[in-house]
């Protein structure tokens, strides 16, 4: 590969046009620059890129990403629609007049510390401010920045499985490290407090619905979806077709939370926690819930803590790990290993109880 570069007089004054050619001296592409110095940067670095050099000459070099980001939302029907398009939405302002062939793992790299160390960005995806963002005095997270750099990713992924690049430039970048978040269940006393603190609250169907949460690890999203044609109350079972990893799952309804359930009992395709005005949309129960955490005296916990709540249950109570993951739904056993230590403390305690009968040593 050979490149050269032209200085070019025009109305606005000298320019330079960094050209690159392939071995039998058929332009590649090329560049305008106002400083020499800059082409030549720009020269080199491309000289030296085989990835980049091989991009210049495919279908989609000339593709601008804007133009990607489209058609990839276009055909994109996965989960969380509004954030994906949120995420979709920044890339696109940071490199949307680029050509793909242009965007490199260098630049992605420095979007991303950008990105860091930049303010958290709220999405809306209702009525005619859909796809709109605002931003809130909060920094990102790691796991903020690692899933933008995957819905980046995917947009690349796409593009390569259409012959548009190449190569997936964001596969050259490392993902931020991760936290281990802190899985928070309920004592005894606690979860005596906060159900008698539901079951007096000012909405009926509150004790219900935390109850259905605690002993069956539905997530929020999959219980307000819940409609009574999903409760099969003979076999005391509820089919959920719409879940997070995108395929159905069967959840187990255990005697106390299906004698709830019948005092409620609806027909066909009503919600079984409908809003009071609205019954086509679920309850907005957050200020209902707020308050039985308070009088409860239940501190740091949100409502997903239930589904931790239930998963750690099992595992104290001897549930083994791909126990844990099928009735929780979870697609990753990654995911379940984190009530790994609850389990093996079960183990402990069973063998220490079991060996010290069998081997009757006094200490």
């Amino acid at each position: 590969m050979a490149y050269t570069i032209r200085k070019i007089k025009n109305k606005s004054g000298i320019v330079y046009r960094a050209i690159i050619k392939d071995r039998l001296g058929k332009q590649i592409t090329s560049k305008t620059f106002t400083r020499k110095t800059d082409a030549k940067i720009w020269a080199d670095r491309i000289d030296l890129d085989r990835d980049a050099i091989a991009a210049c000459g495919n279908k989609g070099a000339k593709m601008a990403f804007a133009e990607l980001v489209n058609e990839y939302m276009l055909q994109w029907h996965g989960k969380d629609q509004e954030h994906q398009q949120q995420r979709s939405l920044y890339w696109a302002n940071q490199f949307g007049a680029y050509h793909l062939a242009e965007i490199d793992a260098e630049k992605i790299r420095a979007e991303l510390k950008s990105l860091q160390a930049g303010k958290c960005l709220i999405g809306n995806g209702r009525g005619k401010t859909a796809g709109q963002t605002k931003t809130i005095n909060k920094t990102r997270s790691n796991t903020t920045v690692n899933r933008y750099r995957t819905t980046l990713s995917a947009i690349f992924t796409y593009a390569f499985r259409q012959g548009y690049v190449l190569t997936n430039p964001v596969q050259k970048t490392v993902g931020l490290p991760m936290t281990k978040g802190r899985v928070r269940y309920l004592s005894d006393e606690e979860r005596e407090r906060l159900l008698a603190a539901c079951r007096n609250a000012e909405w009926p169907r509150l004790y219900l619905l935390v109850l259905m949460a605690m002993s069956t690890g539905m997530r929020k999203s999959e219980l307000l979806k819940l409609t009574w044609a999903d409760i099969d109350f003979e076999n005391s079972l509820a089919f959920l077709d719409d879940t997070k990893n995108g395929e159905p799952r069967v959840c187990p309804i255990p005697t106390a939370t299906r004698a709830e359930l019948r005092k409620f009992r609806g027909i066909g395709s009503a919600l079984v926690f409908p809003s009071l005005i609205k019954p086509e949309k679920p309850f907005e129960f957050k200020k209902q819930w707020k308050k039985a955490l308070s009088e409860a005296n239940v501190q740091n916990f949100v409502f997903h803590s239930l589904r931790h709540d239930f998963c750690s249950s099992l595992a104290m109570h001897g549930a083994s790990m791909a126990e844990i993951a099928e009735l929780a739904g979870h697609k990753d056993l990654q995911t379940t290993k984190r009530y790994t230590h609850l389990s093996v403390k079960h183990k402990q305690k069973v063998a220490e109880d079991v060996m010290s009968k069998v081997l009757k040593i006094n200490l």
